[in-house]
């Protein structure tokens, strides 16, 4: 058996198959954002109902701010000073601390990925 194709019949599959791959692209695209739409809808729907005005029922009460015991800000300072008074012993310098200031450690200046990515990329061999 012989299954020779003519070169008209090739480019005519060719063309069917590349027309229903990127039709059926486009149908998923547009499904995709037709649902994202409808769920974006769906939320606002309930921000908008949970940022209507209570019920009467609800009593307010005031609410108590817990304190919190402050550290003496003089014994950090002492403590940094003797350390920074340590390393200058060790270098034979005399430091002067100009300023102390908190660190904002709250949030880190990049995520755990990228701390990987960037340890992994510049450790040593």
């Amino acid at each position: 058996m012989n299954m020779q194709m003519e070169l008209s019949e090739v480019i005519a599959i060719t063309i069917t198959g590349l027309v229903v791959v990127f039709l059926g692209l486009v149908i998923l695209i547009a499904f995709i954002s037709i649902v994202g739409k409808i769920f974006s809808a769906i939320d606002k729907s309930k921000k908008n109902k949970n940022v209507e005005a209570p019920s009467k029922d609800i009593k307010v009460t005031p609410s108590v701010k817990e304190t919190v015991a402050v550290s003496d800000d003089t014994e950090v300072v002492a403590a940094i000073a003797a350390a920074i008074a340590m390393m200058g012993i060790a270098d034979n310098t005399t430091y002067k601390i100009k300023s102390i200031k908190a660190a904002n450690n709250a949030r880190p200046s990049r995520n755990a990925w990228a701390m990987a990515g960037l340890n992994e990329s510049t450790s040593p061999f």
